[in-house]
């Protein structure tokens, strides 16, 4: 693995829950030097105080499984990253809740 960030998850075992959230806000802009105008919060955008639109829940599943084996094995696994409340599991999750809200906007010097 080459990167894990930002609330992101890597997992092996069984898991009953995860929740990942992440909350970012990228300003870029020109010029080098931050004044205190250049300063941001959360609260100044909507974005995130919205809440979230989930989708319905399903009707759970009856499964049956059988483990011929009571531990994980897996050989090989190449992943570059995982980032922004992603993630990656090896085994049972039961229930996962993933959220990623970024506010990414630029400022330029006035003309």
């Amino acid at each position: 693995m080459n990167g894990l960030t930002f609330s992101g998850v890597f997992n092996i075992g069984d898991t009953r829950r995860v929740r990942s959230t992440s909350r970012g806000i990228a300003l870029q802009k020109e010029g080098a030097r931050f004044r205190a105008e250049d300063n941001v919060d959360f609260n100044d955008y909507s974005l995130f105080n919205r809440k979230i639109n989930l989708p319905e829940t399903k009707t759970p599943v009856q499964k049956d499984t059988c483990h011929h084996s009571d531990t994980i094995s897996v050989s090989n696994v190449d992943i570059i990253g995982i980032s922004e409340a992603a993630l990656f599991q090896i085994g049972n999750l039961g229930r996962a809740y993933s959220e990623s809200r970024i506010k990414h906007f630029r400022r330029y010097l006035p003309d």
